[in-house]
């Protein structure tokens, strides 16, 4: 008897118009758990760079206007061929599968397989991209109604499957997606039907992505003012009285930080909060991870187990993150550390000590740095108390050999290191391509990988603003040939992004 063969399963998933925060938590959740994702130029290059998911396959299925039926039918095949290993399979469209999106040819060809299949609806472009540009597609006081058409119908047909007469009676907002090769005929074709020339129309390019450009014209002027300003796809058009609400509702584009692409590098994204203000006056956050911490050996776990230590130092969240692997390991919990004092740099340390461990530190320096906690150490007395110190492989001296002048004992234990991430290069490359301006560092060993990755891209070092959040990163940073033009005051990772705002408003105040 033949082994049955297991059958894969398809999700065939809306990205939205671009913006990566506007695609749906289900087809995150989609692409998270699939084997291989199938996408096209229109998929936004933000989103997928957004979501790196460890050994997963990606496969660009790409169709160029004019590819005709063959390619589709190509894509088919292979969505069904891959399922039909067992794979989870997400075939991932911009905005809406269903919406011009051919999703329903591909359903058919699932389901006449034998495949089992979802559709995940996506934000569409239809009511995004005017939305974006601050144009309602409905207003009480202009419209009741919008029509959605195709600007890309094929010239094979002997039917026009769109009746632009109807169209120009409608008294409707007429949105047209894939129109811009073809605006000569159904713009002449809705003045035909009786529209007025001097009814406004907006192109609407790159909606949601922080190259969006509207362009706003007359039905008569629509065509010379595509060729005048370049517009290229991906656009729509809004055609009808509902474009003339753009000059008071505009909001995206009128944003004092729109164009600011700013990249938070660290391995894991604790920085979202921080920035979230810059996001709020138009800048576009990336993660863009440049280290990963690399576990070493088990004497943190000996240590905590032999329980000889007064005193805990922390300095960043890289090490409560190795205390809390040692205390597993030791079968130990916080518990264990009920009679131990805290000491943590920062208020980012402490945060992940009480999230991680559900500890609050004992002590949290004014001055979040090494010589901060020497100086709070001072103060307060340390003499013959013995401090435990998890600390990266390549941790500077000042902290150690600070308390120890003090006449503490330091017990500093190498329990991570710092690496390059294996796919920084890659991932750089990526944000450079959506326009990257600034990137946010938090150490000297993330200023390392970032010159050695611009490096291998041939991009100039001196092109990108850098952010670092204190003088030491500062310093390693300008020495291979960064352009540091903002250190965080505070010396955290909140006070980098105010750093980093206030340095581009003084910016734009002076241009």
């Amino acid at each position: 008897m033949s082994e049955k063969r297991p059958v894969g399963f398809v999700s065939l998933v809306g990205g939205g118009p671009g913006a990566p925060g506007l695609m749906t938590l289900h087809g995150r959740r989609a692409i998270e758990r699939a084997d291989v994702v199938l996408y096209d130029h229109l998929a936004s290059p933000a989103l997928i760079a957004s979501l790196i998911v460890e050994g997963q396959e990606r496969i660009h299925v790409g169709k160029t206007a004019g590819a005709g039926l063959h390619a589709q039918n190509a894509i088919n095949e292979l969505i069904v061929q891959r399922a039909s290993r067992g794979e989870r399979v997400v075939r991932l469209k911009g905005g809406d599968p269903c919406v011009f999106g051919r999703g329903g040819e591909e359903a058919s060809a699932c389901r006449e397989a034998g495949i089992p299949f979802e559709i995940v609806p996506g934000v569409s472009s239809v009511s995004a991209a005017p939305a974006y540009a601050g144009i309602p597609v409905t207003h009480r006081d202009t419209n009741s109604g919008y029509t959605v058409v195709t600007g890309h119908e094929r010239e094979d047909e002997d039917v026009q499957r769109v009746d632009w007469v109807e169209l120009a009676r409608g008294g409707r907002s007429i949105v047209i997606l894939m129109g811009v090769l073809q605006a000569e005929r159904w713009s002449g074709a809705l003045l035909k039907g009786g529209l007025a020339g001097e009814t406004p129309v907006a192109w609407i390019e790159r909606a949601t992505t922080v190259r969006q450009r509207t362009v706003v014209t007359t039905l008569a002027e629509v065509v010379a003012s595509r060729d005048a300003e370049g517009v290229r796809a991906p656009a729509i058009a809004i055609v009808g009285d509902a474009v003339r609400w753009r000059d008071e509702l505009a909001w995206y584009e009128e944003r004092p930080l729109r164009g600011e692409v700013v990249a938070t590098t660290r391995a894991i994204s604790d920085d979202r909060g921080a920035f979230e203000s810059l996001e709020d006056q138009g800048a576009v956050v990336l993660h863009l991870p440049l280290t990963c911490q690399r576990h070493l050996d088990n004497r943190l776990a000996e240590a905590l187990a032999d329980s000889t230590f007064t005193d805990l130092v922390l300095t960043s969240a890289n090490g409560v993150r190795a205390l809390s692997r040692a205390l597993e390991s030791a079968d130990r919990d916080s518990r264990d550390l009920a009679n131990v004092e805290i000491w943590v740099v920062g208020p980012g340390t402490a945060r992940a000590l009480r999230n991680s461990l559900g500890l609050r530190a004992d002590h949290l320096p004014a001055l979040h740095s090494a010589a901060g906690l020497v100086t709070h150490a001072q103060r307060l007395g340390v003499q013959g108390r013995r401090f435990l110190f998890p600390a990266a492989a390549a941790a500077r001296r000042e902290l150690p050999d600070g308390l120890s002048e003090l006449g503490a004992q330091v017990n500093e234990i190498a329990s991570y290191e710092t690496v390059a991430e294996p796919t920084a290069t890659a991932r750089l490359e990526s944000a450079l391509a959506q326009g990257l301006t600034w990137v946010a560092i938090a150490s000297p060993s993330a200023a390392d990988v970032l010159a050695d990755a611009l490096e291998a891209l041939g991009h100039p070092l001196d092109q990108l603003s850098v952010g670092a959040v204190g003088p030491t990163t500062a310093q390693r940073a300008r020495e291979r040939g960064l352009k540091v033009r903002a250190v965080a005051e505070p010396h955290t990772m909140d006070g980098l992004a105010a750093t980093i705002s206030s340095t581009l408003s003084t910016s734009l105040e002076e241009y």
